[in-house]
């Protein structure tokens, strides 16, 4: 039930940008266009937080592009994945710019 509110929540935050703006939120557009295009590379798992919110847990990531290393946050709502420190996982990046990334 909870779930089913903050979903909802999320979708009428949407369509509030939507009419407000006349287009996408650009952290939605920007995550599609990762999960969709982005290149997969492996990355460690540092630190996972709960989020306080109910809402899943915030999850801080290391990975390398090119010798360069980067950190970064996501949130991660998947009620079936567990995150430990020091676990390996996919990271998804931007090319162009490799410091824009999700888990994926």
């Amino acid at each position: 039930m909870a779930e089913g509110r903050s979903q909802s929540a999320v979708g009428g935050l949407r369509a509030w940008w939507r009419r407000l703006f006349g287009k996408e939120d650009p952290d939605v557009a920007r995550r599609r266009w990762l999960r969709e295009s982005g290149r997969i590379i492996e990355g460690e798992v540092l630190e996972v937080t709960p989020t306080g919110t109910g809402a899943g847990v915030l999850v801080r990531y290391r990975y390398a592009v090119a010798s360069v290393e980067y950190e970064a946050l996501d949130v991660v709502d998947a009620p079936g994945q567990r995150y430990w420190p020091g676990q390996r996982i996919s990271v998804r990046y931007d090319r162009r710019r490799p410091s824009s990334s999700i888990l994926g």
